[in-house]
């Protein structure tokens, strides 16, 4: 924290502070000097502790912006996120994002407006791996993006990718002809190794928990999801029981589970998805969701 910070933040503390801590008790100060004096040193530590009290609110949130103010600062706060998350058990221990970011891009605080019910999204950064898939094989295991906050520090949104290992068997395949963006392979191959990404018996009930956990929740309430602008599909909100990996089930497609937390924004829900791609499985949760 700089000194024109320092500044800005004594600033920020109340010119009512200042003028409680000048005050004297009422009553005749010729009359009981003593208990004037008393009353006074005792509203002037009172105040005083007041405002360091604000001021360190204060440089914890200066600290924490001016932390996230390039992208390279982002990268990196992004990275010991991740590894907050797997400390707590929200991934899995072998989640690894190698090397530097394929790219960082900053976005400006902005609302969401009514599709997304009214939520502010802070400025942030989208700090980007490219992870491998069934057309990618030189590239790391995970890949995906972690959206910093850059006031809190915090991961706001996530997109995490994990390809396939070598000797994963595929659980479903499709045929899908000569087309260039298949680079000459005619069968997508899909897999299920969300393992690789959260543990194999993590439950929607746990996930949200360590969710609401991170971003300083109180609780959290699973909804039904009711997709009114693109499928126009409704689904039931699924028991927290129900394994994580068995989110989708056997029905639901172009699904997201919609959970409102306890402490969040009034009325803007966050959201958990899962998909399959060619070679690779994806976690999506946060602000967003991939249908449309």
């Amino acid at each position: 924290m700089n000194r024109e910070q320092v500044f800005e933040a004594f600033g920020g503390i109340d010119d009512r502070y200042v003028a409680e801590a000048a005050r004297y008790a009422p009553g005749d100060a010729d009359s009981a000097p003593e208990r004037i004096v008393h009353m006074n040193r005792k509203r002037i530590v009172t105040f005083l502790i007041a405002a360091v009290l604000m001021l360190t609110l204060s440089v914890t949130a200066f600290a924490a912006h001016a932390a996230v103010s390039t992208p390279k600062a982002a990268e990196k706060v992004a990275k010991e996120q991740i590894e907050i998350w797997k400390e707590l058990g929200i991934l899995s221990p072998e989640v690894n994002f190698e090397g530097d970011a394929d790219a960082v891009f900053e976005f400006e605080e902005r609302d969401g407006g009514d599709a997304w019910f009214g939520r502010i999204f802070p400025h942030w950064f989208d700090v980007r791996f490219y992870g491998s898939s069934q057309f990618h094989t030189d590239r790391p295991k995970y890949g995906g993006t972690l959206r910093v906050d850059t006031l809190n520090g915090k991961i706001m949104s996530a997109t995490i990718d994990a390809a396939a290992d070598e000797d994963d068997v595929p659980v479903r395949e499709e045929e899908i002809g000569e087309i260039p963006e298949a680079n000459g392979q005619p069968v997508w191959y899909f897999y299920d190794n969300y393992d690789d990404i959260f543990p194999a018996d993590m439950t929607i009930d746990r996930f949200c928990t360590l969710l609401a956990e991170y971003w300083g929740f109180t609780g959290y309430t699973i909804a039904d999801t009711d997709d009114e602008y693109f499928y126009h599909q409704h689904f039931d909100a699924p028991d927290g029981s129900t394994l994580l990996k068995d989110l989708n089930g056997d029905t639901r497609e172009n699904y997201y589970l919609t959970v409102f937390f306890e402490g969040d924004q009034e009325g803007a829900p966050m959201y958990i998805q899962l998909h399959q791609f060619p070679g690779y499985v994806t976690l999506m949760l946060g602000t967003g969701h991939a249908v449309g």
